[in-house]
């Protein structure tokens, strides 16, 4: 792999680094707010439901005469409570229901300032599931879809001696927000950042590239010019021994086979085999 392209992949392996740091911070922060959103709507409705409880205790004894008698004292008590209670978020809602034969009706809806009526939900419907939960005799909180059918972060809780359910309730789109904007101008700055590192690091290690790349293309040069033998060669005019640097005289095959590739296999020429073996050759 050349200089250049490990460049490239070293750039590349920190933004996947950097990518998957940030994702996991963002992951960690939007946990830890989801739980303290699902506190803080379990208080609303376990203080919710205790307080109407007491209210209702009370009006059983101080208020038996009420048109509608104590239930309804206890109703408009409420109605007027939410009446002077602004709500939470922008999407936070907070809603009181009872089940009426096969349907889930709401006494109360209450978005901000606005306190308004809701048509009846067949209880076995998917919608409104927190509501359907907190009738049942069931408390916690739950992602479920709403009376809209809208996905919500919810918070139920049953009222004892009335048979009503509170459900206190926030759209998860709310909850999602601020984290996919967060992720959203991270994920732009963290490619401008990048990018920026990027120029710069390219900036500073070209030169450093190319003087490799020289010293590379040198040291090459080199190793195609090691082992091989040039310039003048004292030699022996009688034995044919060779003089090295230290002035020491090998044979010439020594002296081949320590300064070059060449590797030596002994025969003899037929001028030689005449010269040492003439004798025998006349014989034969």
């Amino acid at each position: 792999m050349s200089p250049r392209k490990r460049v490239v992949l070293l750039i590349t392996i920190m933004a996947v680094i950097g990518v998957i740091i940030e994702s996991i911070s963002i992951a960690i922060l939007y946990q830890t707010a989801f739980n303290e959103e699902k506190d803080f709507l379990r208080n609303i409705v376990t203080s919710q439901a205790r307080l109407i409880e007491a209210t209702y205790r009370f009006d059983r004894v101080h208020s038996p005469n009420f048109s509608g008698g104590p239930t309804e004292a206890t109703l408009s008590k409420i109605i007027d409570a939410h009446f002077h209670f602004k709500g939470f978020g922008d999407t936070g809602e907070f809603t009181l229901s009872e089940r009426q034969g096969d349907n889930i009706v709401f006494i109360i809806s209450h978005r901000h300032d606005e306190i308004y009526q809701l048509k009846p939900i067949p209880f076995i419907s998917k919608l409104a599931e927190p509501a359907r939960l907190a009738l049942s005799g069931q408390s916690g909180t739950i992602v479920g879809l709403d009376y809209r059918g809208v996905p919500v972060l919810a918070a139920f809780e049953p009222v004892q001696g009335l048979g009503w359910g509170i459900v206190a309730k926030v759209d998860m789109s709310e909850v999602r927000a601020p984290f996919i904007k967060a992720a959203a101008i991270s994920g732009i700055l963290g490619i401008f950042a990048i990018i920026v590192g990027t120029i710069i690091f390219i900036k500073l290690t070209n030169p450093l590239i190319d003087n490799l790349n020289k010293t590379v293309t040198e040291l090459e040069d080199a190793l195609a010019s090691v082992n091989q033998l040039s310039g003048l060669l004292p030699i022996c005019a009688s034995c044919k021994k060779i003089r090295d640097d230290k002035g020491y005289w090998t044979q010439i095959e020594a002296y081949i086979h320590d300064h070059s590739e060449a590797k030596f296999s002994h025969s003899i020429c037929p001028d030689c085999v005449k010269k040492l073996y003439g004798d025998l050759d006349e014989k034969k």
